[in-house]
């Protein structure tokens, strides 16, 4: 696996109700700043390299943030999506951040929408990069991942949490396994999902954060 540069911040910022949200911070530390949800699977550290070295040369800082129970946030279940946007709020003023732009990757696209529209006065932009679609109501679809994420939805609702600190242990340990488990994954995932992986920077970003940011 080729290396691949640590975040120039790590830690976790108190939210409440004794939970913390952790958080990575990437470009520059004075720049504008831009918060990224990770996909699912995720974490705080799932940043494109193109992305991280943008911010860099453009004077933005990114923060990837680990939603609930994932990385070094502390497990906790919402009500429902929208209440992700106070902790997120919370985080931004901790951090001493006042404006600032928000992008949700994949399964973090929810969360993103839901900070935006909670928080109109806070957000000066909001992307979503292949967000998740709903799986309920007149706009609902269905098939490949959404099928199995929805069949798994009750068993996730009781032993979520659980499940992910046992997911992250045996990563952190799983490192000669990481490659084959990638390349499993990689062939099970849609076309563009396998393009993406075998791009080396790609992959070696997409481990360090299943290896670390999990943690």
């Amino acid at each position: 696996m080729m290396d691949i540069a640590r975040p120039k911040i790590e830690g976790s910022v108190a939210v409440g109700e004794g939970r913390r949200i952790g958080f990575a911070e990437f470009g520059s530390a004075t720049g504008r700043a831009v918060f990224w949800l990770h996909g699912t699977p995720g974490a705080r550290r799932q940043i494109p390299t193109e992305a991280r070295a943008f911010a860099a040369e453009n004077d933005i800082r990114i923060l990837g943030l680990d939603r609930p129970g994932v990385g070094s946030s502390t497990p906790y279940r919402y009500d429902c999506v929208a209440d992700f946007s106070t902790d997120l709020s919370t985080l931004a003023d901790a951090l001493g951040i006042d404006q600032f732009a928000v992008i949700g990757l994949s399964g973090g696209g929810p969360y993103a929408l839901a900070v935006a529209h909670a928080f109109p006065e806070r957000v000066v932009v909001a992307g979503i990069l292949g967000g998740v679609a709903p799986t309920v109501g007149p706009e609902a679809i269905g098939g490949g991942a959404m099928e199995i994420g929805v069949a798994a939805a009750p068993l996730v609702r009781v032993a979520g949490g659980p499940i992910g600190k046992v997911v992250s242990s045996v990563l952190s340990v799983a490192r000669p396994i990481a490659e084959p488990a990638i390349s499993l994954y990689g062939r099970l995932s849609p076309q563009g999902d396998r393009e993406l992986l075998s791009r080396p920077e790609f992959r070696a970003m997409f481990l360090d954060d299943l290896l670390h940011g999990g943690s």
